[in-house]
């Protein structure tokens, strides 16, 4: 195609932002359009190209193999203008500042760093920590938050719920034995968190009438996965909170039966999202990396520690 054919820039830039939420109302939020407007300009490059971007489904949509190649091609596209026109500027890219609790940011966003930065070219992020201290840093672009919806004047999204699921530090195994059954856990040392789901759990496994032992109770997430790293007996966590710790061999998950947890992630917009079209790309990253893997895998092992060779017991004390 000539350069003298290409389609309209407003038609692309339609198409990239919808291709990217997989939305056309989503799409029509950002660019601050009606829906029927992203909806035509949409339908209006799909004739200039001759073929089909999207297959609309009830309530999403999903882009086709050209759809594919095309978003691949206009984010790219968009990313460089973005970056060229901040090299035009003469001035560096102004910081994606993203805030989240301890947990989320050291146990789930820290060790994605990277990806987030392939994924968004051209941004520099600067993760804070809730709680921390922080000088007179300028207030957060994006808020990562845990547990019921928050209250909050800036728009507010659900990401992600999750499964609370059993796991424990392969150094306490050693020292415990292997449990060969749910209901072994009655006899091991069970760390408690904000949840404390753990009668929950043990229902869920099919063992309805023992009452599981009283262990330590931890305040937060962050010091209840800490714990249990650290060998002081079986929490119930969050799987993607836990997940990055089980594929690096810190914890080992023990058995398939997970439950549901309360809570949820959420996200939350600050007043300079509506500005930086950046933010928004930033913000559509985290959504989709939230909610990459909803599976949960079955009982799974630590790399180069096999749970089966360690010896099963009893008892624990």
């Amino acid at each position: 195609m000539s350069r003298r054919r290409l389609p309209p820039l407003g038609a692309l830039h339609a198409f990239e932002a919808a291709a990217r939420h997989q939305s056309f109302a989503r799409a029509a939020e950002e660019l601050h359009l009606t829906d029927g407007a992203i909806s035509h300009r949409i339908r209006d490059l799909e004739d200039r190209l001759g073929m089909r971007l999207f297959r609309r489904l009830h309530r999403k949509v999903v882009l086709t193999e050209h759809g594919r190649r095309l978003y691949a091609t206009s984010r790219e596209m968009f990313d460089l203008l973005a970056r060229g026109l901040v090299e035009l500027d003469g001035l560096p890219a102004e910081p994606v500042r993203i805030a989240a609790p301890a947990v989320i940011a050291t146990r789930w966003l820290l060790p994605r760093m990277d990806e987030l930065e392939t994924a968004v070219p051209g941004i520099e992020p600067h993760l804070m920590v809730e709680g921390a201290p922080d000088g007179d840093a300028p207030p957060p672009d994006l808020i990562l938050r845990i547990g019921a919806r928050p209250r909050s004047s800036e728009r507010v999204d659900r990401l992600a719920g999750d499964m609370l699921v059993p796991v424990a530090a392969p150094v306490y195994l050693a020292r415990a034995g292997r449990p060969a059954a749910p209901e072994a856990l009655l006899r091991y040392r069970l760390l408690r968190g904000p949840d404390d789901a753990w009668d929950l759990w043990f229902r869920s496994a099919g063992i309805s009438r023992a009452e599981p032992p009283r262990g330590p109770v931890l305040g937060d997430h962050d010091h209840l996965i800490g714990a249990a790293i650290a060998g002081h007996g079986v929490a119930l966590a969050p799987n993607r909170m836990v997940a990055t710790d089980i594929a690096a061999g810190r914890l080992a998950r023990l058995f398939a039966t997970a439950v549901p947890w309360t809570d949820a992630y959420w996200l939350i917009h600050g007043e300079s999202a509506a500005d930086r079209p950046e933010i928004e790309r930033v913000a559509a990253w985290l959504e989709q990396a939230m909610t990459a893997d909803d599976g949960l895998p079955g009982r799974s092992t630590l790399p180069g520690s096999d749970l089966r060779r360690i010896p099963e017991r009893p008892t624990v004390d």
